[in-house]
């Protein structure tokens, strides 16, 4: 029985590449979202 973490290895390297790079830029968006609606807010 394989656990949780196996999976992941036999997914190809550009597609975990495309995975981390989706988060980082989610993650840089809604950060900008949040420092623009604070920028609006104190302002």
């Amino acid at each position: 029985m394989e656990g949780p973490g196996r999976s992941a290895e036999r997914r190809p390297l550009w597609q975990r590449l495309a995975w981390l790079a989706a988060i980082w830029l989610a993650s840089v968006t809604v950060l900008g979202a949040v420092a623009w609606v604070l920028r609006l807010w104190i302002a």
